[in-house]
């Protein structure tokens, strides 16, 4: 704090009237100036800290729209005026270690372009499309064909990952093909775990993407993106978002000749300046009556829906985040057949030391007591892991471990797993 003596309003006082000023009221002024300017730097610098903290968990999205929202809705930065067109990439390769074996396998690698065109002064059309890659097996075909499956071809590997057009705006955004459902803004609070994860909220239900149901990477999807309220300095509370998107006639998973009939996704988020934020999701597949005789043999009884609750908060060096769901006719067991139950995914995150951080959190997931499908069907396990971030959640060495106490139908342990591998997205 600044001395009286050295005060500048001191100094002006004096320096007018060739004497110091001894006025109580002007010192108690003075003194508060100094209290608010300090309170005002402190202000500062902890909303640079948070704004740091807000970029690094969006880029950690899986969903890359959510960025490019976060764009819009940044006021102290110019919106993007001139056409653009990215190409960007993902190697993600993983070893991993069972009770039964040990194998290298590809961890999500994948490619894509987007492209961003403007249309007046606030609106954008723009469009994605990214595939999916096995690394491993696509450079095994190409230098060591030897060792490749019979008959199996360069590209065999390659599937689509999201794939759709679009317009938007600062408070708007309409998409249509395959995109991150409004089901996964929630669920997307735990999805951050590296090789493991994403077991218990129904996201990739039915050993999908979740693109047939909608609630992972929904299949021929119109969706909107909504926000609701204006973006004011220094508010508390940001806008809000509220997203819907619909579907129709897509495949029920593992069940051959039957189809959904429409299928509705609805979910709203808040957030805060703290970076406290919830939300809620539903989804609801509807499935014809006259289908549901032959579907009560792999377990489904009515329509399949998903609800899910969400919770998250961070700061410059931690993260944690929940989700809590329940579905219907939705998610299988490993002999695919279907179940209501009740899931609860948790995970955080600290930054122990520089660019190490350490990773804890558990997935669990039990169908209701009267499914008798189910059998003794239960997903429990926690993950424990350290990571080494040379580029927050782009580029990245990490380890961890999957301490496994759930079971299969017919009540035999699944067992740990042990994971190492890296994640180097480009550019």
């Amino acid at each position: 704090m600044i001395s009286h003596a050295e005060s500048p309003d001191r100094l002006l006082v004096t320096e007018a009237t060739g004497v110091e000023d001894n006025n109580p009221a002007i010192q108690e002024d003075t003194l508060r100036r100094e209290m608010n300017a300090a309170e005002n730097a402190q202000t500062q610098e902890q909303s640079i800290r948070a704004e740091e903290a807000r970029e690094r968990e969006t880029e950690a999205d899986e969903d890359p729209l959510e960025q490019q929202e976060a764009e819009l809705a940044d006021l102290k930065k110019p919106a993007p005026r001139a056409t653009s067109w990215d190409l960007y990439g993902s190697a993600r390769v993983r070893y991993r270690v069972t009770e039964d074996d040990a194998f290298w396998a590809d961890g999500g690698s994948r490619i894509g372009l987007n492209g961003r065109i403007p249309v007046g002064t606030d609106k954008w059309i723009f469009g994605r499309a990214e595939v999916g890659i096995n690394l491993l097996e696509e450079f095994d075909f190409l230098f060591d064909r030897g060792t490749s499956a019979y008959g199996g071809r360069f590209g065999d590997t390659v599937f689509p990952r999201l794939l759709y057009a679009g317009i938007e705006s600062p408070d708007f955004m309409l998409t249509a093909g395959k995109n991150w459902s409004t089901y996964y803004r929630v669920t997307s609070f735990t999805d951050r775990f590296q090789g493991t994860g994403a077991s218990a909220s129904g996201t990739f239900n039915a050993g999908t993407d979740g693109g047939f149901t909608g609630t992972g990477r929904a299949d021929r999807v119109l969706q909107t993106r909504i926000k609701l309220g204006a973006r004011r300095d220094n508010a508390y509370l940001r806008p809000g978002k509220l997203n819907i998107q619909v579907q129709h006639g897509e495949a029920i998973p593992a069940v051959e000749g039957f189809n959904y009939g429409t299928t509705i996704g609805v979910s709203a988020l808040f957030e805060t300046d703290a970076n406290f934020s919830g939300g809620i999701a539903y989804n609801h597949a509807t499935i014809d009556p006259d289908d549901l005789e032959q579907l009560r043999s792999r377990g489904i009884d009515g329509d399949a829906t998903a609800l899910a609750l969400g919770l998250r908060w961070y700061g410059e060096d931690w993260y944690v985040g929940s989700v809590l769901s329940r579905l219907n006719n939705h998610e299988t067991t490993g002999q695919f057949n279907y179940f209501d139950g009740t899931g609860l995914e948790i995970y955080s995150q600290y930054q122990m030391v520089n660019r190490w951080w350490a990773i804890a959190g558990l997935n669990y997931l039990k169908p209701d007591d009267d499914q008798p499908l189910a059998g003794d069907f239960e997903i429990r396990y926690g993950v424990l892991g350290i990571r080494y971030s040379f580029n927050d959640f782009r580029q990245m060495i990490f380890a961890n471990v999957r301490l496994d106490y759930g079971t299969s139908v017919d009540g035999d342990p699944n067992g740990n797993v042990y994971t190492v591998g890296v994640r180097w997205d480009l550019p």
